[in-house]
């Protein structure tokens, strides 16, 4: 008996289904900046400690967890950093 494995064309069909979730970004969320803001530039890590409506208030602390500034940034231009 010939058994045949499912073609290479099947399985990557199936990978276009796969869906991707979009976290909502909340307090206390650890994120970091797509783009430069107040001076910090794209990549900075921050947390989030306010959330009004489409902009955020963010914390940027430094290596001793002092507070460095707080800056307000819009969602769209934050990224969540997952754990």
């Amino acid at each position: 008996m010939i058994v045949r494995a499912s073609s290479p064309l099947t399985w990557t069909a199936s990978l276009h289904v796969m869906a991707t979730v979009k976290h909502t970004i909340a307090e206390h969320d650890v994120v970091f900046l797509r783009e430069p803001v107040s001076g910090w530039p794209a990549g900075t890590e921050g947390a989030v400690v306010s959330v009004y409506d489409d902009t955020l208030l963010v914390e940027i602390t430094g290596p001793a967890g002092e507070t460095r500034d707080t800056i307000q940034v819009l969602a769209a231009g934050l990224e969540v950093r997952l754990a």
